[in-house]
């Protein structure tokens, strides 16, 4: 029984560590991917935001070329941002580790409920010692009874 319990403990140590390996690559996933989506937004955008400033400067003046360059850059830097959001999704190896992990705790909730049929009697003794107690301590005190009214028969005959 307790060989069971150990091997359904080790599946569920196996499944929670397989869960957050997972999840770690994830998380690690998409802020590499948040980090070039900021790397793309600071340092690739500034040579074409020269450069549209520049032509744009010709047509709109030097303040509305500033702000046509700045809005195009947050516009690529929401799409980097959505792209890394979107390719970090749970995968099938995740959901075998969930399901391996909720298999292990419904095997270990049944083991501890067939180890608590057989002491059963320790918990009701628990509960009330003198009714646990009482047979236990009667049967030598009526042995000792019957041996003593066999005596005072012998020694009488």
């Amino acid at each position: 029984m307790l060989n069971r319990m150990f091997r359904h403990a080790s599946v569920l140590w196996r499944a929670e560590g397989t869960i957050a390996e997972a999840r770690l690559q994830i998380v690690m996933r998409r802020y590499l991917l948040y980090a070039l989506a900021g790397l793309i937004a600071v340092f690739g955008l500034g040579m074409l935001n020269l450069a549209a400033f520049f032509a744009a400067q010709a047509l709109w003046g030097p303040i509305w070329a500033a702000i046509a360059a700045a809005l195009g850059d947050f516009i690529v830097a929401l799409i980097v941002a959505g792209i890394g959001g979107l390719s970090a999704r749970l995968g099938a190896h995740l959901n075998t580790a969930l399901d391996m992990r909720q298999a292990a705790l419904d095997c270990i909730d049944a083991e501890f409920t067939a180890m608590q049929e057989p002491f059963a009697w320790l918990s009701r003794a628990a509960r009330n010692p003198i009714d646990t107690a009482l047979p236990a301590a009667l049967v030598p005190v009526i042995t000792a009874i019957v041996r003593g009214l066999r005596k005072d028969k012998a020694e009488s005959k």
